[in-house]
């Protein structure tokens, strides 16, 4: 009987006798952000009808961002009157860009973005379609929103 134990414990030193095999699955996870800050909130159209900013962007996934404007122009402060401008979205690190008219802009905008952009800068440009003519005060409000998203669809 001690033959058999030695015997079978000396055979189970090979591996062709005594195996075993274990799976190990690893898992990780890890939440999607995308936050964005614009360097300036409040544009002031030039007398030439230009304005811009820059958006820092941080994301760890794809994301989709739509854009919105309150009036659908820059609406006079005594006046029913809304003057058009040109909206141009782009991002420094695609060489893309997406031009909307603000009137566009009344109905919320989406693009899609497949790349992930940690760090990267975006940036906004207006440009009036006609100038301003009448004395006093204009507004619109551009809504920008973007949010992660596992699939946004592609690029562009």
């Amino acid at each position: 009987m001690i033959k058999r134990v030695r015997y079978l414990l000396f055979a189970c030193t090979f591996d062709a006798f005594c195996s075993s095999d274990v799976n190990l699955t690893l898992v990780g996870y890890i939440p999607s952000k995308c936050e964005f800050t614009a360097l300036n909130n409040n544009l002031t159209i030039s007398s030439k009808g230009y304005a811009s900013t820059e958006l820092v962007i941080d994301c760890n996934s794809p994301m989709r961002v739509s854009m919105q404007s309150e009036n659908g122009g820059l609406s006079h402060q005594h006046g029913t009157q809304i003057n058009s401008y040109n909206v141009t979205w782009s991002i420094e690190n695609l060489g893309e860009s997406e031009t909307y008219s603000s009137h566009r802009l009344k109905t919320t905008q989406y693009i899609n973005v497949g790349d992930i952009l940690f760090k990267s800068m975006a940036k906004l440009q207006l440009e009036l379609v006609e100038p301003l003519v009448y004395a006093g005060d204009y507004q619109d409000v551009i809504r920008i929103e973007m949010t992660p998203s596992a699939v946004s669809g592609g690029v562009w």
